[in-house]
């Protein structure tokens, strides 16, 4: 809307002034007497202006008049019409009768116009326009230059419909611009569907530009079956530059009154957002909500920057009662960390500390995350001669909590790293050696440490051979051994441990727990095997198959607390594949299949569609043995070109029970789209379920009302 406002005056009335000023003696060169052009026309140039008439007077102390097919030409602009004439005193250009202008932007028909060179005014009269290569479009009763960078225009309208129907209308009893600011301002403004008024504001300011500008934005509604109506109504607030904010009044039916509010700001070295979620007095739960993070980056020096990220909410049913979706509500804690970087040629230095919120009422206060005050991480590394290379990695962190062992530990890996590459092969020995200290706090022994080799070899092979005339095959063998010795870790504490899920990945990693606290012994000859059919044309991956296993030299003793050796000789098979048979279809499967046991551990089948008609699908199921068992299916079906269905399942066998069931419709025209959404999903741990519905109204090149409940393929690319 505002780029029309614009666009109308500067293309149409700004141009119009540049008619180069005739005088009745000196017969403007670019045109013919008016017996040359009286049968073919005329046409020369000066300034690259051209024009043709029929025909063409200058009298004596009268106007220059054009007639008869009147074609003005500049550059790409283009203005058509039966009489045109300039009067050379009072620098007046007058077009009494029906016009056409156009230029790459807009086209514009008037039933007249004029322009005073003098005092820069003008007037177009009973204006219809169009964008071009756009759908907007629209008229005014007059559009007119009262002064120099000042504009009005009466009783405008502008759509992307149909102009002859239009389904929507945006109008105004009252526009006025001041161009040299960028700022305009509509009185007694209306926003009309279908003939229906909906929305009404006496008075409303916009940007003639693409610079920012304070002002409403347009509202969000939506509806639950717990909360009710949820209608939110957005203010921009432009304060600088580099500075804005957005504050939003939100009304919750069975709540009260909120206020979401957002601050950014961004210099050379630095960038931030704050931001600030508050609810003085949640009827439903009799007491005062909030929620609020800031997120800060800034550069201090070269190759040193700084961040902070810190969240904090009012109480542990936040994100379960006012959250969107099952992914919020599922949130165990939320995480404030702040820290200090540097990097240098072959070092990396990280200075921070993070706290932790507990959210999660089930879990017991001695498996809380430890807040980890300060925390100190130092890497480095240096190539030495013929592919043999250094690097230490260090960790220096203090753990502290309310409950359980506290204390300090110091963990350093130096390692001696040599690489052997080929064009179909390569060879990776390495040695290293990690020591951990701590230095416990209260009762506990103070000084418990350990020190062990860790020693791996890397190796593996690239073949391929032409498959057909224009695909290749390639066969990728890998082996990774690994040698841990065994250490007594059951007197450390366990501050950040945890056991890594078993995945292809860890075929290749150097110990089998996260964090520090534990050190995996092993004695173990990871075997993989991977293979691709290729394009040769543009190297896209057409089918790829990755199987893996570990053989096991020795028993696993080392573990964390409450848990036993592992035994066996040999690990679950892994396999992975992921076929395309074509630009639009995706498969892949995944299975972790333990044959020691003859049971399936991890299992996951995917398929995504993307169709040129807008049809959409993806298909899911994933098993993890005892903990999940869920189907998802979701899918964008178009019934005809403007009526599309869309549905999410999400069902878990395990509960035997849909987790969430969304259906909707979506219909499009020229002009707008509806969207209305309905969905009924699990809101909590403990099996509460929420009803909501969701409208979207959207009306192309204005904006959308509404809101949708989130993109239903937004991780299905």
């Amino acid at each position: 809307m505002t780029r029309i406002f614009a666009i109308v005056v500067v293309s149409g009335l700004l141009w119009t002034a540049s008619l180069p000023a005739v005088t009745p003696v000196d017969r403007p060169d670019w045109c013919e007497p008016p017996h040359a052009v009286a049968d073919e026309g005329a046409r020369e140039s000066v300034s690259e202006a051209q024009i043709r008439a029929g025909a063409y007077s200058a009298p004596s102390d009268e106007p220059v008049r054009f007639s008869d097919g009147v074609r003005l030409k500049q550059f790409d602009q283009l203005l058509e019409t039966e009489s045109l004439s300039f009067d050379p005193d009072s620098r007046l250009v007058d077009i009494p009768v029906w016009l056409r202008y156009t230029d790459s932007l807009i086209q514009i028909e008037a039933a007249r116009a004029y322009y005073d060179a003098t005092d820069g005014t003008g007037r177009f009269d009973e204006v219809i326009y169009r964008l071009v290569g756009h759908d907007g479009s629209g008229h005014a009763d007059s559009v007119a230059m009262v002064e120099p960078g000042q504009a009005r225009l009466e009783r405008f309208a502008f759509t992307t419909c149909d102009p002859d129907q239009p389904d929507w209308q945006l109008r105004a009893a009252r526009v006025e611009l001041a161009l040299a600011e960028g700022v305009g301002t509509a009185r007694h403004a209306r926003l009309e569907f279908r003939g229906v008024p909906m929305m009404y504001l006496p008075y409303m300011s916009f940007p003639l530009n693409d610079e920012r500008k304070s002002g409403f934005l347009y509202p969000r509604i939506g509806f639950s079956g717990g909360d009710g109506l949820d209608l939110s109504v957005p203010w921009y607030w432009n304060i600088a530059p580099n500075q804005d904010a957005t504050l939003t009044p939100r009304w919750i039916q069975r709540r009260g009154v909120m206020l979401d509010s957002e601050y950014r700001f961004l210099t050379a070295s630095q960038r931030g957002q704050a931001d600030l979620e508050i609810l003085p007095d949640d009827r439903r739960a009799g007491l005062t909500r909030y929620f609020g993070q800031f997120d800060y980056r800034a550069r201090l020096a070269p190759g040193w920057n700084a961040r902070a990220d810190l969240r904090r909410a009012s109480d542990d049913d936040y994100f379960i009662d006012l959250g969107n979706d099952l992914v919020e509500s599922s949130v165990q804690f939320l995480r404030s960390s702040v820290a200090l970087s540097g990097r240098g040629s072959g070092w990396r230095l990280d200075l921070g500390a993070d706290d932790f919120q507990l959210l999660d009422d089930s879990v017991a206060a001695e498996r809380a995350p430890y807040r980890r005050l300060p925390r100190i991480q130092f890497q480095a590394g240096r190539p030495m001669a013929h592919g043999l290379e250094w690097l230490v990695d260090s960790e220096l962190v203090h753990f502290d909590r309310d409950v359980g062992v506290t204390g300090t530990r110091l963990d350093v890996r130096p390692v001696l790293r040599y690489r052997w590459l080929t064009p179909g092969s390569f060879v990776q020995p390495e040695l290293a050696l990690r020591t951990t200290h701590y230095r416990l706090d209260g009762d506990h022994r103070r000084n418990p440490d350990r020190t062990l080799p860790i020693a791996s070899l890397d190796a593996g092979l690239f073949f391929e051979r032409p498959a057909g005339s224009d695909r290749i095959q390639t066969l990728e063998p890998r082996l990774y051994y690994l040698y841990v010795p065994y250490r007594d870790q059951a007197d450390l504490p366990d501050f950040d441990t945890r056991e890594l899920t078993f995945g292809f990945s860890q075929l290749f990693h150097h110990n089998r727990f996260t964090g520090a606290d534990r050190q995996g012994d092993a004695n173990q000859l990871a075997l993989a095997l991977s293979s691709r059919l290729i394009e040769a044309s543009d190297g896209r991956s057409l089918l790829e198959g990755h199987v893996g296993q570990i053989v096991h030299f020795s028993d696993r003793r080392v573990q964390l607390p409450g848990r036993e050796k592992e035994q066996g000789s040999r690990s679950s098979t892994l396999a992975e594949t992921v076929w395309r048979p074509a630009e639009a279809l995706a498969v892949s499967a995944g299975l972790q299949w333990d044959s020691l046991n003859n049971e399936t551990e991890v299992a996951r089948v995917g398929l995504t569609y993307r169709g040129q008609d807008a049809r959409q699908a993806a298909l899911g199921y994933r098993m993890r043995r005892d903990q999940v068992d869920q189907a998802d299916v979701r899918f964008r079906y178009p019934v005809n070109e403007r009526l599309k269905l869309i549905g999410r399942l999400l069902y878990s066998f395990e509960d035997n029970e849909p987790l969430e069931i969304l259906g909707g419709v979506e219909y499009e025209s020229c002009c707008w789209a509806l969207r209305l959404t309905a969905r009924d999903y699990v809101r909590d741990r403990d099996g509460d379920r929420r009803t909501s519905v969701f409208m979207e109204l959207e009306l192309r090149g204005l904006a959308s009302l509404g809101r949708a409940p989130y993109e239903l393929f937004r991780d299905h690319p």
